[in-house]
Order: structure tokens, then C-alpha cells, then sequence
């Protein structure tokens, strides 16, 4: 027989969203985070490991990302207060 504080540390633990939980939440924030003009030309894809994959069709979306990179990842990680993301990749 388990003690009851032992099974309501497992129950809790399990109700923790991961990383990839995480993550999306984050990345349906998108529009909010880069802002409507830059959301409209560019739209996160996928991940490889913490790197946000992006479709980017248009040059001055793909040159802004690159100014805003860091400033984008800030407020992508500050979502969960972590660092879920640590770069972001043209693919």
C-alpha cells in the first residue's frame, strides 16, 4: 500500500505540460509575439529540438526576423518563463 502524499506527487507531476506542450502553446502566440504585418509572411513550421523551424515567403520578412531574432526568442520563452527556444531557422 502507497502513502496518499506519494500518489498526489505522481498525479501532480503528470498534469505538468512538457516541453513540447510548451512550446506550441507559445508558438500559437505567434501573431501576438512578432506582430499581424510580420505574422502575415512568415508562420512557424516545426521544431528541431529547441530551434523554431519558420516559413518566411517574403525577403524583408526573412531580413526583419533577423534583426528581431533575439527579441522574438525573449518573448517566446517568457510565455512559460523559460528557455524552450534558442534560435529560429529559415526553412
Amino acid at each position: 500500500m502507497r502513502k496518499i502524499d506519494s500518489l498526489i506527487k505522481e498525479v501532480l507531476s503528470d498534469l505538468q505540460p512538457d516541453d513540447y506542450q510548451k512550446r506550441n502553446k507559445a508558438v500559437m502566440l505567434w501573431k501576438n509575439i512578432v506582430g499581424e504585418k510580420l505574422a502575415a509572411f512568415t508562420r512557424p513550421v516545426g521544431y528541431d529540438g529547441s530551434i523554431l523551424l519558420l516559413s518566411i515567403n517574403h525577403p524583408a520578412a526573412s531580413m526583419e526576423i533577423g534583426l528581431r531574432k533575439m527579441e522574438i526568442l525573449k518573448k517566446l520563452n517568457s510565455v512559460w518563463s523559460e528557455k524552450l527556444f534558442t534560435d529560429l531557422k529559415k526553412v
